[in-house]
């Protein structure tokens, strides 16, 4: 049922621009310049507002876990590490004999 309300009240307004465009060409003009101008940027500007504030309203019902690393999950960041910097070597070395 609520589509159907969105649906008539944009049908309504179509219809409404479409004739106000017929009688008043010049008006409806200036109307969807500024509409376009200011009325979009400034609903943007606030729809944007008030995400921001339900964000941070939300954000104070967060629970924050904090992990500390183990000794295992340390083991890996260094072994990728390692990976890492023997990856750039291999890399540095062909393109330093490429260049040959």
């Amino acid at each position: 049922m609520d589509d159907r309300i969105k649906y008539i009240a944009a049908l309504f307004l179509g219809g409404a621009s479409m004739v106000s465009a017929y009688y008043y060409p010049a008006e409806t003009f200036l109307a969807f310049t500024a509409g376009w101008l200011f009325i979009i940027p400034a609903a943007f500007i606030a729809y944007m507002v008030y995400g921001y504030a339900a964000y941070m309203i939300d954000r104070k019902h967060r629970i924050q876990v904090t992990v500390k690393p183990s000794e295992a999950m340390k083991a890996i960041v260094r072994r990728e590490m390692d990976l890492k910097r023997e990856k750039e070597k291999i890399l540095y070395e062909e393109g330093k004999n490429s260049g040959q």
